[in-house]
């Protein structure tokens, strides 16, 4: 049996796609490559409002702690109230993948995380 697993870049273009797709031409979604941190962002603009989501990759809890700091950080840089960050995780588990999606306030940003799982 072969089995084949999405790498980190692959899943980052499913991302992109499928906000594509979802938003339809109303919006307008740029990729950041790299950015500060060596990860990809996806700034969307979708009738008037904008966002950012932060593309990571889980390895540990003690990054994915660091990860919000420093999202909170470079939302609260680049003038957005909030953040989300898409980490994709090499888990199938939907209650580890469901420990692991958090909400959280850090330093007046809120940091929104959702884990995608991958396996």
């Amino acid at each position: 049996m072969i089995i084949i697993y999405l790498t980190e870049a692959m899943g980052h273009f499913h991302l992109y796609h499928w906000l594509q797709m979802a938003l339809e031409i109303e919006s307008s979604i740029s990729a950041e490559f790299p950015t500060v941190n060596g990860k990809v962002d996806l700034h969307i603009v979708y009738e008037d409002k904008k966002g950012i989501i932060e593309v990571k990759s889980f390895t540990n809890l003690k990054a994915s702690r660091r990860a919000r700091k420093q999202a909170a950080a470079y939302a609260k840089q680049t003038g957005y109230p909030d953040i989300t960050i898409a980490m994709f995780a090499p888990f199938t588990d939907e209650h580890v993948i469901s420990q692991l999606s958090v909400n959280e306030v850090i330093d007046g940003i809120n940091v929104h995380v959702v884990v995608i799982g991958q396996g």
